[in-house]
């Protein structure tokens, strides 16, 4: 068995070869481009194994580079950097570091440890694009959260009353409004009435004699260059967030398309609370390769659910577990909540750990713990949700539980 450790960069790659004995057999650098691949495939051929008996560790799983190597038949195992930081205590006592020694060394983690590490199985094309269609519109949702948090803070310069015209300043009729009228002014009702009918808002007359009586009360003063200035900046804003909007809207098309011609989008629509944001991005977090998750205990940590114990003497600590998934967490965060109107057993849960004065987060997580055991069988079975099945099962167990105890 030959153990290729990657010390990747932006620029090139230091690759260190080694051998069950623990000897380097090679070590060389590769351009981050096509010529540095095809050195590598000419490297690898002189090691004169076959790709089964090659095992390449990583410190990630989502370069080119990776996929290159799946797709050239290699075994891959992304390791987390901060184990490998911890590995090189072992090897040296100094605090010296190049990333060739990286390179080495990130190869010998693999051969001590491979049992603790497991390698990369990649998911079908459809969920990986999907994967990143739905990472990539959270990050435009963030961005555009921002955004609003700063074309709020522009309007408390120099224009706060139009904080409050419309009930969400994110609405495209409250961004149409700024857009159209940037700087505070009095404006009669019927100019109002008429631009909100353009915006097609639902109650336009009602609406405009509301935003004209709230203008024509006496506002903070600015001075004019404050005006001039800041609202140069607000329309900037403006601009942003109406394209975001947008950009965000065209998203959740081809999320929705993706998500409609998965296979097993069936499972996560089937589930109480998922709905257009929460089925996707789930199915996305959890994938489609059945031999990743082995049992329910492997998701759950993933996904940050389940608790840890710090144990020391007569100390012993139960804690939230950091080392996870975010995105996963935050998914099931997100569904676990939207659950609790939907699933009468997973509302009576929340309520249970609140009344232990469990946190709502911490509530939520426990509630999460339970619906990823549920979600795994579902998952692994290809079998839709049935809430009165799930519960005339719980009672069954229960039954059991009790007849045992007697």
């Amino acid at each position: 068995m030959r153990y290729l450790g990657i010390d990747w960069a932006s620029d090139h790659h230091d690759i260190a070869v080694v051998n069950e004995a623990g000897e380097k057999l090679s070590a060389f650098r590769i351009g981050n481009d096509t010529a540095g691949l095809e050195t590598f495939r000419d490297r690898v051929r002189a090691l004169g194994v076959p790709k089964s008996e090659i095992l390449i560790s990583i410190e990630t799983s989502r370069l080119l580079l990776v996929d290159f190597l799946l797709n050239e038949g290699f075994t891959v195992y992304p390791i987390n950097p901060k184990a490998i930081d911890r590995y090189r205590d072992r090897y040296t006592a100094s605090y010296a570091k190049s990333d060739a020694f990286d390179a080495e060394l990130i190869a010998h983690a693999l051969r001590t440890d491979r049992e603790r590490f497991r390698a990369l199985e990649p998911d079908s094309p459809l969920l990986r694009e999907l994967r990143i269609l739905v990472r990539d519109q959270k990050r435009l949702i963030w961005a555009q959260s921002r955004f609003l948090n700063q074309l709020g803070a522009c309007l408390r310069e120099y224009y706060p009353a139009a904080l409050n015209l419309f009930g969400d300043l994110a609405s495209p009729v409250a961004l149409q409004f700024l857009k159209r009228y940037p700087r505070p002014e009095p404006l009669s009702a019927k100019k109002l009435e008429k631009f909100l009918r353009q915006c097609r808002h639902p109650r336009p007359e009602a609406k405009a004699q509301e935003i004209a009586q709230q203008l024509s009360q006496p506002q903070f003063f600015a001075e004019p260059f404050t005006v001039r200035a800041r609202s140069r900046m607000m329309l900037t804003l403006v601009d942003h967030l109406l394209s975001l909007r947008a950009q965000i809207a065209e998203y959740q098309e081809a999320i929705d398309d993706l998500f409609a011609q998965h296979p097993d989008s069936g499972i996560f629509k089937s589930l109480p609370g998922s709905g257009e944001k929460t089925g996707p991005r789930l199915l996305s977090e959890i994938g489609d390769n059945r031999s990743r998750y082995s049992s329910a205990d492997s998701l759950q940590c993933e996904a940050g659910t389940c608790p840890i114990t710090r144990s020391s003497g007569k100390v012993r600590v139960v804690m939230m577990r950091q080392a996870c998934r975010k995105s996963f967490r935050d998914a099931m965060h997100m569904f676990s909540f939207c659950s609790l109107t939907k699933s009468s057993w997973a509302r009576a849960l929340y309520d249970q750990q609140r009344a232990k004065g469990k946190n709502a987060h911490a509530a939520l997580r426990a509630v999460s713990d339970k619906w990823l055991k549920i979600i795994h069988h579902l998952w692994k079975e290809k079998e839709l949700y049935d809430e009165n099945i799930y519960l005339a099962h719980r009672m069954r167990h229960q039954m059991k539980e009790a007849a045992s105890a007697a």
